[in-house]
């Protein structure tokens, strides 16, 4: 019983429909390849668009913030009767103590261990491990 390729000669052996068979899955992975690299590159741009709106929101709401503390402090000032300059001086005071506040928070949990089952967990299992090569 003899066959043809797909190329159109003779059919050959376990050998040649080995290597057909590689063939054809090396151009599937290929095809499948050049589509993802496609994708990738409409992604990119995608993200790039999104990190970009990103930067521009967070530019625009640090503008609107320093508007509004400004905005506040002439406000307060005139309420007041004093001089803006000691409004302000307040204001950085209470950035401050905020800044100091989260920068503390932020020790306090860094020193809290994490993936702490996970370790016990590994533990537990080296322990059965020696136990069970002695």
């Amino acid at each position: 019983m003899t066959g043809e390729t797909p190329a159109g000669g003779p059919s050959g052996g376990l050998l040649d429909h080995a290597r057909e068979l590689i063939a054809a899955g090396l151009e599937y992975l290929r095809a499948r390849l050049a589509l993802a690299g496609m994708e990738a590159r409409e992604a990119a741009v995608h993200f790039a668009v999104i990190g970009g709106l990103l930067v521009l929101a967070i530019a625009v709401v640090v503008f609107g913030y320093l508007f509004f503390c400004i905005a506040v402090t002439v406000l307060v000032a005139r309420w007041l009767g004093i001089s803006p300059g000691w409004v302000i001086l307040a204001l950085a005071a209470l950035h401050f103590a905020v800044a100091i506040a989260s920068g503390f928070i932020a020790f306090v949990r860094l020193k809290k261990g994490v993936f702490s089952a996970t370790l016990a967990e590994l533990q537990k299992d080296q322990l059965w491990l020696s136990r069970k090569s002695k």
